[in-house]
Protein backbone atom coordinates (compact mmCIF):
# COMPACT_ATOMS: atom_id res chain seq x y z
CA UNK A 1 0.00 0.00 0.00
CA UNK A 2 1.07 3.59 -0.68
CA UNK A 3 0.83 6.70 1.48
CA UNK A 4 0.81 10.20 0.02
CA UNK A 5 1.38 13.25 2.23
CA UNK A 6 0.67 16.80 1.11
CA UNK A 7 2.01 19.59 3.33
CA UNK A 8 0.11 22.71 2.31
CA UNK A 9 0.21 26.31 3.43
CA UNK A 10 -2.40 25.82 6.16
CA UNK A 11 -2.84 22.09 6.77
CA UNK A 12 -1.59 18.58 6.09
CA UNK A 13 -3.43 15.93 4.08
CA UNK A 14 -2.70 12.23 3.78
CA UNK A 15 -4.15 9.54 1.55
CA UNK A 16 -3.76 5.78 1.47
CA UNK A 17 -3.81 3.95 -1.87
CA UNK A 18 -4.04 0.27 -2.68
CA UNK A 19 -2.39 0.46 -6.07
CA UNK A 20 -4.38 3.14 -7.87
CA UNK A 21 -7.43 2.80 -5.62
CA UNK A 22 -7.91 5.51 -2.99
CA UNK A 23 -8.95 3.95 0.32
CA UNK A 24 -8.64 6.78 2.87
CA UNK A 25 -8.14 10.55 3.01
CA UNK A 26 -7.37 12.50 6.18
CA UNK A 27 -6.75 16.19 6.85
CA UNK A 28 -4.96 17.51 9.93
CA UNK A 29 -4.04 20.79 11.52
CA UNK A 30 -0.29 21.10 11.84
CA UNK A 31 -0.46 20.75 15.62
CA UNK A 32 -2.21 17.37 15.35
CA UNK A 33 -0.39 15.93 12.38
CA UNK A 34 2.04 13.63 14.20
CA UNK A 35 -0.77 11.98 16.16
CA UNK A 36 -2.93 11.76 13.05
CA UNK A 37 -0.17 10.17 10.99
CA UNK A 38 0.46 7.54 13.64
CA UNK A 39 -3.24 6.74 13.46
CA UNK A 40 -2.96 6.21 9.70
CA UNK A 41 -0.25 3.58 10.22
CA UNK A 42 -2.23 1.92 12.99
CA UNK A 43 -5.17 1.51 10.60
CA UNK A 44 -2.99 0.54 7.63
CA UNK A 45 0.07 -1.39 8.86
CA UNK A 46 0.73 -2.69 5.32
CA UNK A 47 1.88 0.70 4.02
CA UNK A 48 5.26 0.08 2.41
CA UNK A 49 5.96 3.24 0.42
CA UNK A 50 5.28 6.94 0.94
CA UNK A 51 5.75 10.17 -0.96
CA UNK A 52 5.90 13.61 0.65
CA UNK A 53 5.16 16.94 -1.01
CA UNK A 54 5.57 20.31 0.68
CA UNK A 55 4.90 23.81 -0.65
CA UNK A 56 5.89 25.65 2.51
CA UNK A 57 8.47 23.93 4.67
CA UNK A 58 11.04 21.18 5.07
CA UNK A 59 9.81 17.68 5.77
CA UNK A 60 12.95 16.34 7.47
CA UNK A 61 11.21 16.17 10.86
CA UNK A 62 8.30 14.33 9.27
CA UNK A 63 10.49 11.51 8.00
CA UNK A 64 11.39 10.59 11.58
CA UNK A 65 7.73 9.89 12.33
CA UNK A 66 7.42 7.27 9.59
CA UNK A 67 8.20 3.61 10.37
CA UNK A 68 11.72 2.65 9.33
CA UNK A 69 10.50 -0.08 6.97
CA UNK A 70 8.62 2.46 4.82
CA UNK A 71 10.44 3.56 1.65
CA UNK A 72 10.08 7.34 1.42
CA UNK A 73 10.18 9.47 -1.74
CA UNK A 74 10.35 13.28 -1.75
CA UNK A 75 8.72 15.32 -4.47
CA UNK A 76 11.68 17.60 -5.05
CA UNK A 77 13.70 18.80 -8.03
CA UNK A 78 15.41 15.40 -8.39
CA UNK A 79 12.34 13.15 -8.56
CA UNK A 80 11.67 11.86 -12.12
CA UNK A 81 8.31 13.05 -13.46
CA UNK A 82 5.79 11.36 -15.74
CA UNK A 83 5.53 14.34 -18.09
CA UNK A 84 7.68 16.71 -20.13
CA UNK A 85 7.58 20.45 -19.50
CA UNK A 86 8.36 23.66 -21.34
CA UNK A 87 8.89 25.46 -18.04
CA UNK A 88 12.11 27.50 -18.17
CA UNK A 89 13.39 26.06 -14.89
CA UNK A 90 11.53 22.91 -13.83
CA UNK A 91 13.14 23.05 -10.39
CA UNK A 92 11.11 26.23 -9.78
CA UNK A 93 7.79 24.57 -10.61
CA UNK A 94 5.95 24.04 -7.31
CA UNK A 95 5.57 20.54 -5.92
CA UNK A 96 1.79 20.96 -5.78
CA UNK A 97 1.66 21.87 -9.46
CA UNK A 98 3.88 18.92 -10.41
CA UNK A 99 1.52 16.56 -8.60
CA UNK A 100 -1.55 18.05 -10.28
CA UNK A 101 0.01 17.70 -13.73
CA UNK A 102 0.98 14.10 -12.93
CA UNK A 103 -2.65 13.38 -11.99
CA UNK A 104 -3.84 14.81 -15.31
CA UNK A 105 -1.43 12.53 -17.19
CA UNK A 106 -2.79 9.33 -15.63
CA UNK A 107 -6.46 10.32 -15.30
CA UNK A 108 -6.86 11.95 -18.72
CA UNK A 109 -4.34 10.25 -21.02
CA UNK A 110 -3.90 11.66 -24.53
CA UNK A 111 -6.13 14.65 -23.77
CA UNK A 112 -5.60 18.39 -23.65
CA UNK A 113 -6.12 19.31 -20.00
CA UNK A 114 -6.22 22.53 -17.99
CA UNK A 115 -5.83 21.98 -14.23
CA UNK A 116 -7.02 24.83 -12.01
CA UNK A 117 -6.20 24.67 -8.30
CA UNK A 118 -8.19 27.04 -6.07
CA UNK A 119 -6.20 27.26 -2.85
CA UNK A 120 -4.20 29.99 -1.13
CA UNK A 121 -3.20 30.91 -4.67
CA UNK A 122 -4.97 30.03 -7.90
CA UNK A 123 -2.74 28.03 -10.24
CA UNK A 124 -3.34 27.13 -13.87
CA UNK A 125 -1.43 24.37 -15.67
CA UNK A 126 -1.90 23.35 -19.30
CA UNK A 127 -1.05 19.84 -20.48
CA UNK A 128 -1.41 18.82 -24.12
CA UNK A 129 -2.38 15.39 -25.44
CA UNK A 130 1.27 14.44 -26.02
CA UNK A 131 1.96 14.71 -22.29
CA UNK A 132 3.80 18.03 -22.54
CA UNK A 133 3.25 20.69 -19.89
CA UNK A 134 3.11 24.16 -21.48
CA UNK A 135 3.27 26.17 -18.25
CA UNK A 136 0.40 28.16 -16.79
CA UNK A 137 -0.27 30.93 -14.32
CA UNK A 138 -0.42 31.91 -10.65
CA UNK A 139 -2.69 34.53 -9.10
CA UNK A 140 -3.96 35.35 -5.59
CA UNK A 141 -6.65 33.10 -4.16
CA UNK A 142 -9.99 34.38 -2.86
CA UNK A 143 -8.90 34.78 0.77
CA UNK A 144 -5.59 36.34 -0.27
CA UNK A 145 -7.44 38.99 -2.28
CA UNK A 146 -9.56 39.90 0.73
CA UNK A 147 -6.49 39.94 2.98
CA UNK A 148 -4.60 42.23 0.60
CA UNK A 149 -7.31 44.91 0.68
CA UNK A 150 -7.28 44.90 4.48
CA UNK A 151 -3.48 44.80 4.78
CA UNK A 152 -2.62 47.48 2.24
CA UNK A 153 -5.31 50.03 3.07
CA UNK A 154 -6.05 51.99 6.19
CA UNK A 155 -9.71 51.26 6.85
CA UNK A 156 -11.01 48.32 4.83
CA UNK A 157 -12.12 45.49 7.16
CA UNK A 158 -10.63 42.03 7.43
CA UNK A 159 -13.05 39.52 5.91
CA UNK A 160 -13.09 35.74 5.75
CA UNK A 161 -14.31 33.77 2.75
CA UNK A 162 -16.02 31.33 5.13
CA UNK A 163 -18.15 34.17 6.47
CA UNK A 164 -18.81 35.80 3.11
CA UNK A 165 -20.06 33.13 0.75
CA UNK A 166 -21.93 34.99 -1.96
CA UNK A 167 -25.47 33.66 -2.34
CA UNK A 168 -26.81 36.17 -4.85
CA UNK A 169 -26.00 37.05 -8.42
CA UNK A 170 -25.90 40.81 -7.80
CA UNK A 171 -22.34 41.99 -8.35
CA UNK A 172 -22.96 45.49 -6.98
CA UNK A 173 -22.37 45.79 -3.24
CA UNK A 174 -24.49 48.12 -1.12
CA UNK A 175 -21.99 48.10 1.76
CA UNK A 176 -18.20 47.99 2.08
CA UNK A 177 -18.53 44.40 3.24
CA UNK A 178 -20.53 43.41 0.13
CA UNK A 179 -18.40 45.51 -2.21
CA UNK A 180 -15.25 43.66 -1.15
CA UNK A 181 -16.80 40.20 -0.98
CA UNK A 182 -18.78 40.42 -4.22
CA UNK A 183 -15.94 41.97 -6.20
CA UNK A 184 -13.34 39.39 -5.19
CA UNK A 185 -15.76 36.51 -5.72
CA UNK A 186 -17.14 37.51 -9.11
CA UNK A 187 -13.78 38.88 -10.20
CA UNK A 188 -12.21 35.47 -9.65
CA UNK A 189 -15.04 33.79 -11.55
CA UNK A 190 -14.43 36.14 -14.48
CA UNK A 191 -10.69 35.45 -14.35
CA UNK A 192 -11.16 31.68 -14.40
CA UNK A 193 -13.73 31.74 -17.20
CA UNK A 194 -11.52 34.04 -19.28
CA UNK A 195 -8.50 31.78 -18.81
CA UNK A 196 -10.55 28.74 -19.88
CA UNK A 197 -11.85 30.54 -22.98
CA UNK A 198 -8.32 31.65 -23.86
CA UNK A 199 -6.97 28.10 -23.83
CA UNK A 200 -10.04 26.73 -25.60
CA UNK A 201 -9.27 29.00 -28.55
CA UNK A 202 -6.10 26.93 -29.01
CA UNK A 203 -7.43 23.59 -27.75
CA UNK A 204 -11.20 23.39 -28.53
CA UNK A 205 -11.51 19.92 -26.96
CA UNK A 206 -9.95 21.10 -23.70
CA UNK A 207 -10.81 19.17 -20.52
CA UNK A 208 -10.91 21.45 -17.47
CA UNK A 209 -10.21 20.13 -13.97
CA UNK A 210 -11.05 22.20 -10.90
CA UNK A 211 -9.57 21.25 -7.54
CA UNK A 212 -8.46 22.82 -4.25
CA UNK A 213 -10.20 24.03 -1.12
CA UNK A 214 -12.34 26.70 -2.82
CA UNK A 215 -13.30 24.52 -5.80
CA UNK A 216 -16.75 23.48 -4.46
CA UNK A 217 -17.79 27.14 -4.11
CA UNK A 218 -16.71 28.19 -7.60
CA UNK A 219 -17.45 25.04 -9.62
CA UNK A 220 -21.21 25.71 -9.68
CA UNK A 221 -20.74 29.34 -10.80
CA UNK A 222 -18.47 28.93 -13.82
CA UNK A 223 -20.09 29.14 -17.23
CA UNK A 224 -17.64 26.64 -18.71
CA UNK A 225 -18.05 22.90 -18.23
CA UNK A 226 -15.53 21.59 -15.73
CA UNK A 227 -14.77 18.41 -13.77
CA UNK A 228 -14.35 18.88 -10.01
CA UNK A 229 -11.81 16.60 -8.30
CA UNK A 230 -11.34 17.07 -4.57
CA UNK A 231 -8.38 14.68 -4.24
CA UNK A 232 -6.62 15.35 -7.53
CA UNK A 233 -3.31 16.40 -5.96
CA UNK A 234 -3.19 13.30 -3.77
CA UNK A 235 -3.88 11.12 -6.81
CA UNK A 236 -1.03 12.87 -8.60
CA UNK A 237 1.36 12.14 -5.76
CA UNK A 238 0.42 8.48 -5.94
CA UNK A 239 0.95 8.53 -9.72
CA UNK A 240 4.47 9.90 -9.21
CA UNK A 241 5.15 7.32 -6.52
CA UNK A 242 4.07 4.52 -8.85
CA UNK A 243 6.13 6.07 -11.66
CA UNK A 244 9.28 5.85 -9.54
CA UNK A 245 8.88 2.30 -8.21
Amino acid sequence: MNLTIDIGNTRFKSAVFDGKNLTEVRAFDKSAFEEGLRGVFNRHPNIQKAIISSVAESFKDLVGILPQNVQVFHLDANLPLNFRSRYDDLSKLGADRKALIAAAVVNYPSQNVLVIDLGSCVTYDLLDRSGTHHGGGISPGWQMRLNAMHTFTGRLPKLSTLENLVEKEEITGTSTHEAMSNSTFFGLIAEIDHRIEYYKSEFPDLTVILTGGDAPVFSVRLKNRIFAHSNFLLEGLNALLEHNL
